[in-house]
């Protein structure tokens, strides 16, 4: 009876110490999958400081050790980006990457409704436009920016932080292609003022101008850029403080017969679209549906722009 009974603890000892083997085995080799996308794709991942590939169109999938992981994401001309995430055991976990580039803000596109039937004749129809994502630069390009660009340049407001003006469009227009951008479209400018809910102003659906640089004399000049909170888009100024060039041409017919999908304005014509307001614009000039038709200057103190850039 004795010798039975240490013969079933024998057993019994094995069978856990072959248990506990085989969960350590379990514990220390069963992997987890992260599946990683970035916007845009051609980004390089690391995983505890191991590269580990460059993203695809579609997604990179690797198989890491349980536990907390640290996933860097770096491509050129980008921001660095760090995180550190937690992943369970057998675990496939789903990560979606935003490279942000430095200065810019990221615009996700889509379908907006461009334009107001209730606006002024060349911001009729309200019509919908199909935008492929792309960037656009956080605040108007400053006076300090534009003097590192062309020395040559006296600028219409004395301030390296004020937005710079008195610039033609062929200048601001070479100041991005430099730069590596472009100037934005007019669609393009128009979906970063009024975001995702498609609001009238910058900052929401009512004129503030205790919120953007508006309502003043014409003798009061702008401000710095980003003195006001940043907008609908995450953007500075977009209503008020100077008019913001475009690249199209203007034409107050253009919105009868524009195409649905990134829309690039006419072929031709006598001057370039400008939009956003300046410092002594009213709430219906304001607005960031409004295209105004009567401004032919080639330069003047309170037009100025900021840049765009494609995706990839």
């Amino acid at each position: 009876m004795a010798r039975s009974n240490w013969t079933l603890w024998i057993l019994l000892l094995s069978i856990a110490a072959v248990g506990g083997v085989t969960y350590l085995v379990y514990l220390t080799t069963t992997l987890s999958t992260v599946r990683v996308r970035t916007i845009p794709s051609g980004v390089t991942v690391r995983v505890n400081g191991e590269p580990i590939g460059i993203t695809p169109d579609s997604v990179l999938s690797i198989e890491v050790t349980p536990g907390e992981v640290e996933l860097a994401f770096d491509r050129d001309e980008f921001e660095p980006h760090v995180s550190v995430v937690a992943v369970r055991r057998g675990e496939v976990l789903e990560i979606e990457q935003l490279m942000q580039r430095p200065n810019m803000v990221y615009i996700r596109g889509g379908r907006f409704e461009m334009g107001a039937d209730t606006g002024a004749y060349n911001e009729k129809p309200a019509h919908t436009v199909w935008l492929d994502p792309y960037y656009l630069d956080e605040g108007e390009v400053t006076v300090r920016a534009f003097l590192m660009h062309k020395a040559s340049y006296r600028p219409a407001h004395a301030g390296p932080g004020l937005p710079a003006t008195g610039i033609s469009w062929a200048d601001a227009d070479a100041y991005c292609r430099a730069s590596g951008k472009r100037l934005p479209t007019e669609a393009e400018w128009e979906r970063g003022c009024r975001g995702p809910m498609g609001n009238d102003y910058a900052y929401g659906s009512e004129f503030d101008s205790t919120r953007g640089r508006t309502g003043m004399g014409v003798k009061d000049g702008p401000l710095e850029t980003g003195s006001f909170g940043a907008g609908n888009a995450g953007a500075f100024d977009m209503t008020g403080n100077v008019w913001e060039r475009c690249s199209d041409w203007y034409d107050r017919d253009y919105y009868k017969m524009s195409p649905s999908r990134n829309a690039q304005g006419p072929v031709t014509g006598d001057r370039h679209v400008l939009r956003g307001g300046a410092w002594y614009s009213n709430a219906s000039f304001s607005k960031c549906t409004h295209r105004p038709g009567n401004i032919r200057s080639e330069r003047d103190p309170s037009f100025g722009f900021r840049c765009a850039k494609d995706l990839n």
